[in-house]
């Protein structure tokens, strides 16, 4: 019978979720979603392999729910920081700041593009979660226009470009390099989007830009 983590089965079964997350997230950062398997993702999360099918039936059904989770995360942390100001150019200056600071490991992993190594349903359902941060920017953006902050503009095209120039980036861990990397890349932006470098300029500070958060492994 399988050791028990934990104080209960639910926390038990919560726990083993958590160390296969960080171990799908581990692998696919060093050989990407198409060299894993099942086998090594409970060997990486120290488990039994065929406990690991208690869990998940395959590892496209582990991604997806790890995907989920991430989203679940981030839409609370994006939305609580949002909440505090009404200012657009603050709000917009936060979901940079936001995107810039979510570990997408899966989405600039080695080997094949990802859509490339998995099936129709789960690109489909992948692209769904993706689309939910689409929708918080596009009402951000819409309420920059509506304050004269940027101008109008295709903001379908402008999603798209500013999620290119965000997602995926090897953001440097070391000060000074991690705050200017933060700080360029929020000015590279903004004045892509059509804010006046007055503006840029008058900025006030966001705050310390966080220590990166470093996965423990096993």
């Amino acid at each position: 019978m399988p050791k028990i983590i934990g104080q209960n089965l639910e926390e038990h079964r919560q726990l083993t979720r958590d160390a296969l997350f960080g171990a799908l997230s581990r692998l696919m950062a060093e050989r990407g979603f198409d060299a894993i398997t099942m086998a090594s993702l409970a060997t990486e999360a120290g488990i039994g392999r065929t406990a690991i099918y208690n869990y998940y039936a395959d590892k496209e059904e582990l991604l997806m729910a790890f995907v989920a989770s991430e989203m679940s995360h981030y839409l609370d942390t994006i939305n609580s920081s949002l909440s505090e100001t009404d200012n657009p150019l603050v709000q917009l200056r936060i979901y940079i700041r936001t995107q810039l600071l979510t570990d997408r490991a899966y989405l600039a992993a080695p080997g094949p593009p990802l859509q490339d190594t998995i099936s129709k349903e789960t690109a489909h359902e992948l692209a769904k979660h993706i689309r939910e941060t689409s929708k918080i920017l596009v009402l951000i953006l819409e309420r920059c226009v509506a304050a004269s902050i940027i101008p109008d503009q295709n903001l379908a095209v402008s999603v798209h470009l500013v999620h290119g120039t965000l997602t995926g980036r090897r953001v440097p861990h070391q000060e000074p390099q991690r705050t200017a990397f933060f700080e360029q890349t929020e000015r590279f932006v903004l004045g892509a989007l059509g804010v006046s470098p007055q503006m840029i300029c008058d900025m006030p500070s966001l705050g310390a830009v966080p220590a990166p958060h470093c996965t423990p492994t096993r």
